[in-house]
């Protein structure tokens, strides 16, 4: 069982980079539903304000949600950014997550390590009451190094989280290529999923899905299909990705089935 999420517009690209990116409310709701019936199960989203700058604020982020429910129920489960895009400090995130309390959100171990530690538990615990649930993107072999120590130490409850490991993204730490999908060794995680940049991300989704991962594509990161072309729209490469999976005999999951694989063991 393969969960296929889309990330269709990221916190930086603009109608310039991809005249079909989703970057109004309504764009955003029509596009989560046309990924679903491509074969997502699921949708990263960001929300831009009214200058169509990245935002964190609930007031997007509420309208968004709703319209994307009034589009399809609950057949996406739905998981927010809390990228601080070097806007948004550690607490303001985590403020958005417990105003919001959305249903899945994904945090950057970089964005939050130097956080205290006591804090730190304390967000995740209250995420856990308040039934949220957290994948922790690691992005280089350090954050997998601060990921596990957090579990080892205790700071964060419970024994494993989904994590999504970000591929070609370089951080002063160092990055992941593609060979360090076969290098992760014991990484304790609830489940697994992938995202690469450009030509990689088709390459990423292939690997993920021949060693029991998860993949998530779309326009925040590539917006061209594995030949080369450029794809008219996210549903355009989620509908690639799903027919590869479905002619290789996978099974994709739904809403219901992703909210199992994004569940934290806590």
């Amino acid at each position: 069982m393969i969960l296929l999420a889309v990330a269709p517009n990221g916190a930086k690209i603009t109608k310039e980079d991809h005249p079909a990116v989703p970057l109004t409310i309504e764009e955003i709701a029509q596009e989560a539903k046309s990924c679903l019936e491509a074969g997502a199960g699921m949708i990263h989203l960001h929300v831009r304000n009214n200058i169509g700058q990245h935002s964190l604020n609930t007031k997007y982020y509420r309208p968004a949600i709703e319209a994307i429910k009034d589009q399809v129920g609950d057949k996406l489960f739905i998981q927010l950014t809390s990228e601080a895009v070097g806007k948004y400090t550690p607490d303001e995130q985590f403020e958005m997550i417990h105003q919001l309390k959305p249903e899945g959100v994904s945090i950057a171990i970089r964005e939050i390590r130097r956080m205290d530690e006591l804090d730190l538990y304390e967000h995740f615990t209250r995420m856990r009451d308040n039934n949220t649930y957290p994948q922790l993107i690691l992005y280089n072999k350090h954050d997998v190094s601060t990921y596990m120590g957090w579990l080892e130490d205790g700071l964060l409850p419970g024994n494993a989280y989904p994590v999504l490991i970000v591929i070609g993204k370089a951080q002063k730490e160092g990055l992941f290529t593609l060979d360090s999908l076969g290098e992760l060794g014991d990484l304790r995680c609830s489940s697994w999923m992938v995202c690469a940049f450009g030509e990689k991300e088709f390459q990423a989704g292939l690997i993920a899905a021949k060693k029991g991962g998860h993949i998530r594509i779309g326009f925040e990161n590539n917006q061209r299909l594995c030949d080369g072309r450029i794809a008219q729209s996210n549903a355009d490469i989620v509908a690639q990705m799903a027919g590869f999976l479905v002619a290789e005999g996978k099974d994709l999951a739904d809403a219901s089935e992703a909210r199992k694989i994004m569940h934290p063991d806590w």
